[in-house]
């Protein structure tokens, strides 16, 4: 999928809300990661993005939920559960058998209400 112009601008709006771009950095990158992902879903209120959510996988077994983000005035709402809700059913659709996430700080009793559970013996690592 490639986003048009306007659809772009309001992704990397919302990137930026979450603190998660800079403005230095190029929407290119935005687009690549919106085509890259298994699926990428945006909410919109009207002409504006109010929140997003995408998942990648290895197509046959394993997908991973990532970059869920509402604007924090609308929070509350129901916003990101509908997205994750999509984005999990979207994998299990397309037959992924393990679904994971790492949970910001704080986040998980969100993610629990939605079926996740903090993985026993399992610690979340970057690279680098």
């Amino acid at each position: 999928m490639r986003p048009k112009p306007s659809v772009l601008r309001e992704i990397v709006g919302l990137y930026r809300a979450a603190g998660w771009w800079e403005k230095r950095d190029d929407p290119a990158r935005i687009r690549g990661m919106v085509a890259g992902s298994h699926c990428f879903l945006v909410a919109w209120e009207g002409a504006a993005a109010v929140g997003m959510g995408r998942a990648l996988s290895d197509r046959t077994n394993d997908g991973y939920i990532q970059d869920v983000f509402v604007r924090p005035e609308l929070r509350g709402r129901g916003v990101g559960a509908a997205l994750v809700r999509r984005l999990a059913r979207r994998l299990r659709a397309d037959g992924l058998g393990w679904i994971g996430l790492i949970a910001a700080d704080g986040a998980w009793p969100f993610y629990a209400r939605l079926g996740f559970h903090r993985m026993e013996r399992h610690d979340p690592m970057r690279y680098g």
